[in-house]
């Protein structure tokens, strides 16, 4: 009985701890309505920078790119009735930017874990979980993303790891707005499906390994042919 009641709090505890760490304590404000604590001056949009940690005008070019990106993509959802609400847009990504995560002794929060948690129970921007909610974080230089099932169609495991592998610099040397222009940029190609995978071993590389082989190889071909010329 003692090791069944022990087991049984043990479950508890572990359930406990991944509430903790779904649900963040506060509240982050909702760019599309909390319009002036997302410093945004009184106008909607797709950014929410409380903190600041971007300049107001480069918050504005981040959120320029997200409104482009919504009207440049085309709806995704397979009831067409959600495609013709007469909203005009594609897939729906947003971006959190804090000076840092909200993380405490009984809270373990993570860009990842934050980003999730604003999409899927704060911002709900998707209309059939086609929209994308993107976190990055001064203190810890942690930049993460939730993406709809919708929308990983297009975002692939693959290619969200090749965005956050080409971008990471710009977040480890606190470029933050160059890394999420280059990150929306990036994810609208993803969408519209003229997204190229970067190759692992650079391109230009191979082609001057290429020439040089075959550069040698018409060396001794040349070499060969002056022997059998000349014996």
């Amino acid at each position: 009985m003692k090791f069944g009641s022990l087991r049984a709090a043990l479950a508890m505890l572990i359930i406990s701890s991944f509430a903790t760490i779904a649900v963040p304590g506060d509240v982050y404000p909702n760019p599309q309505k909390d319009l002036y604590r997302c410093g945004r001056r009184g106008r909607a949009s797709w950014i929410c920078d409380p903190d600041q940690v971007l300049s107001f005008h480069a918050a504005e070019d981040v959120n320029t790119a997200l409104s482009n990106l919504r009207v440049e993509t085309e709806c995704s959802c397979h009831n067409a009735a959600l495609c013709s609400n007469h909203t005009g847009h594609g897939y729906s990504v947003a971006v959190a930017v804090m000076s840092f995560l909200p993380t405490t002794r009984r809270q373990l929060i993570t860009a990842t874990s934050y980003a999730k948690y604003l999409r899927e129970h704060e911002w709900l921007y998707g209309n059939c979980e086609d929209d994308v909610v993107i976190v990055v974080s001064k203190l810890e230089k942690q930049v993460a993303a939730s993406v709809g099932d919708t929308a990983a169609r297009k975002l692939t495991a693959r290619v969200m790891a090749d965005i956050f592998s080409d971008t990471s610099d710009n977040f480890q040397n606190g470029n933050f707005s160059e890394g999420l222009l280059e990150i929306i940029e990036r994810m609208r190609a993803a969408f519209r499906n003229d997204y190229v995978i970067t190759p692992s071993f650079p391109v230009w590389t191979v082609v001057q390994m290429a020439m040089a082989t075959l550069f040698v190889l018409i060396c001794f071909f040349s070499m060969y042919i002056c022997r059998k010329l000349y014996s």
